[in-house]
């Protein structure tokens, strides 16, 4: 072979190798610049009126702050969509449609003093003058609680501290007015409210036992009958109502984790609190999202997350929407309901990957048909980015743990970065990670672990962290998990970091 050919054959050797490690390199070449992954997206929270005149979503100002954006839904054009709210400061993040289909009721605090009050404005009013009416006025105090029902159209619940700085009592607002009258009174130890669906009347009441931190929870018949407790959970167990049921105050839905490991949907006789029937339950994590008919209040579905959501289906036609809905979106993607309007014919459906942006569809339920509204962050459409992978690491005394791994190269071992979530009585999810896509963009492998501690996997999963918070067994969880990294050639040994 001539010098010249071997010259040609090296750069050719060259250009394969090259070629094969841009392959093997799970996100795009280039500096991703941290505005596009940390920056405010574009479209975000979507919601369609209840009678499916408008839709409605948050999304940034000309000052990149968030406000609620509105169009007629025939209108598909977003950039139509006009500015209702004019926040010029931290940004809304918590918003709904009232009944009526014309007010956007949002949350908002005074310059980050959290003291959030329930504001309500016209969506439907294009004039630039119209401003939002504040519905829980008064300094220092907070909104909490909101509770909207379609049978009563004019009102709301909502609970505020105006009465009393330490507690929340709950008031029937006439939201296009303004009218409040203070409809039940908090006692001193009830730390939130539910209402019954058909007549709208608060009978629900969650109580903290500030001895033995035990939480109660108590219902009544009517509002002119006595509160009675209906279950006590003991500190470590978890529970909560979920709906009364539409058999005229015998039933409701519940969940609870006493008697077993993780929590669980069961039917409570509401007279003497006796379960009925135990619905659903998941061995390995906590029962999750429960989806009713909002006039049967049947269940129709039940979700669960032990590494990626799962659902348990109740109604075939709902789990063929889903399955309909599954089949026209991405690869390896989770669907989720966003918004639907009050007949249920129109949903907003949430498509979310862990390598991309969140992209939101319109869905036609009798059609069975999607046409695209917006994705959530546009300009990660122009970057390539890594999938996160869910896997499982056994730690030394053979609990099994749940993990995500983002990785910087799929071909060899790179540095790696421990991402611990705080709480530490929280959890890490599948999907896109703007931390992991940083770190993996810029050479590094990103490990999430759900050590011990961590909610959703039961009682004793999360106790079992008590009393080792940076020491112990949920230190030698974290510690397992990179030597796992280690082992599985993800990481570089000699190159690990904790943040």
């Amino acid at each position: 072979m001539s010098k010249t050919e071997q010259q040609h054959s090296s750069s050719l050797t060259a250009q394969v190798n090259r070629h094969s490690h841009l392959m093997a390199t799970t996100t795009s070449q280039e500096i991703i610049p941290r505005e596009v992954l940390f920056g405010n997206p574009k479209y975000a929270s979507p919601k369609i009126s209840p009678d499916g005149t408008y839709l409605s979503y948050l999304g940034p100002n000309k000052e990149g702050v968030l406000n609620v954006f509105v169009r007629p839904t025939v209108d598909e054009n977003n950039d139509n969509a006009r500015m209702v709210t004019k926040d010029m400061s931290r940004g809304i993040r918590q918003y709904s449609w009232a009944p009526d289909s014309e007010t956007i009721l949002y949350l908002q605090d005074f310059e980050g003093d959290e003291n959030f009050h329930l504001w309500a404005i016209d969506a439907t009013n294009s004039d630039d003058t119209v401003v939002a009416k504040d519905l829980t006025p008064g300094e220092n105090v907070k909104a909490s609680n909101l509770i909207t029902n379609k049978r009563f159209p004019d009102q709301i619940l909502v609970g505020t501290n105006e009465r009393n700085p330490a507690c929340f009592d709950m008031y029937r607002v006439q939201y296009k007015t303004g009218e409040k009258v203070l409809d039940t009174e908090n006692p001193g130890d009830v730390l939130g409210w539910g209402s019954e669906d058909f007549s709208f009347e608060v009978r629900e009441a969650l109580v903290k036992n500030q001895e033995d931190s035990s939480s109660t929870v108590r219902v009544r018949d009517g509002t002119d009958t006595e509160w009675r407790d209906l279950a006590t959970f003991p500190y470590g167990e978890d529970g909560n109502l979920v709906e009364f049921c539409a058999d005229d105050g015998e039933t409701c839905l519940m969940t609870s984790s006493v008697g077993r490991e993780t929590s669980a949907l069961l039917k409570v006789d509401l007279k003497t609190g006796e379960t009925l029937d135990i619905i659903s339950a998941n061995d390995k994590c906590d029962v999750g999202g429960i989806v009713l008919d909002d006039d049967t209040k049947e269940v129709k579905a039940i979700s669960y997350n032990y590494a990626r959501t799962e659902r348990v289906f109740f109604n075939k036609d709902f789990e063929e929407d889903y399955e309909v809905l599954k089949s026209l979106g991405p690869d390896n993607c989770e669907v989720g309901t966003a918004s639907k309007t009050r007949d249920e014919k129109t949903w907003i459906v949430a498509y979310t990957r862990s390598d991309g942006p969140t992209e939101y569809v319109i869905y036609d339920q009798e059609k069975k048909q999607t046409r695209p509204l917006f994705v959530s962050k546009p300009d990660l459409l122009d970057y390539k980015f890594s999938p996160m992978e869910d896997v499982r690491v056994q730690a030394r005394d053979g609990l099994e743990l749940v993990g995500y791994v983002t990785r910087a190269d799929t071909e060899k071992k790179t540095p790696l970065i421990l991402l611990v979530h705080g709480g530490p009585w929280a959890r890490d999810y599948w999907g896109f990670n703007a931390q992991a896509q940083w770190f993996a963009n810029r050479g590094y492998a990103t490990l999430q672990m759900n050590y011990r501690g961590s909610t959703g996997y039961g009682k004793n999963f999360l106790h079992k962290g008590d009393g080792q918070w940076g020491v112990g067994t949920m230190q030698h969880d974290l510690t397992d998990s990179v030597q796992w990294a280690i082992d599985k050639g993800i990481a570089d040994p000699d190159n690990i970091c904790v943040y």
